[in-house]
């Protein structure tokens, strides 16, 4: 009998010890539900053809401070993950390379669209809320005096900037249901 009772005994002792003494988190922060960052993937999309005509660079806002990167590749990626609150800026720019000379008796491809993936992640990385949104097109062809003037007008310029706030909301991505 005093066995079991010394049994019983440590066994309780075994069970709070592993409990937390201060459990100060709320249920809130206990189930998960609490936001804490965001991870965004920004595409800008474009044609072989700009790239061969055009100089694109993007300036893009991680959270942390403007970055400049030169286009390389037809379609631009990017993903970056910040804590929230957070505003996160991708700006197009596109230019005529020095020495392109276009012709009318072609037809250049070009593209003016980008696509957005998201995700409200909690402290652990877990996802809360994910959604996407973009603008949707096809490449289009132009004559070589008229990609002249979309380029040199600043028509293929773009600009998105994405703000969450410290609850993961995007009104900017926030659409009605």
């Amino acid at each position: 009998m005093l066995a079991a009772v010394l049994c019983c005994a440590m066994t309780t002792t075994v069970f709070t010890a592993c409990g937390s003494d201060d459990d100060s988190s709320t249920p809130e922060e206990q189930s998960g539900d609490t936001p804490a960052y965001v991870e965004m993937t920004f595409t800008f999309w474009g044609t072989q053809d700009m790239l061969d005509i055009a100089d694109m660079k993007v300036t893009y806002n991680d959270g942390t401070g403007d970055k400049t990167e030169t286009v390389t590749t037809a379609n631009w990626v990017k993903t970056v993950k910040a804590a929230l609150p957070v505003s996160f800026k991708f700006e197009r720019k596109v230019t005529l390379k020095e020495g392109v000379t276009l012709n009318d008796d072609q037809t250049y491809s070009y593209i003016n669209t980008h696509f957005v993936e998201y995700a409200v992640l909690n402290a652990k990385g877990k996802g809360i809320k994910s959604g996407t949104a973009g603008s949707m097109g096809q490449p289009n062809g132009l004559k070589g005096s008229t990609i002249n003037s979309v380029i040199t007008s600043g028509r293929m310029n773009a600009s998105h900037t994405y703000d969450f706030d410290k609850d993961g909301k995007c009104p900017q991505l926030d659409f009605p249901e």
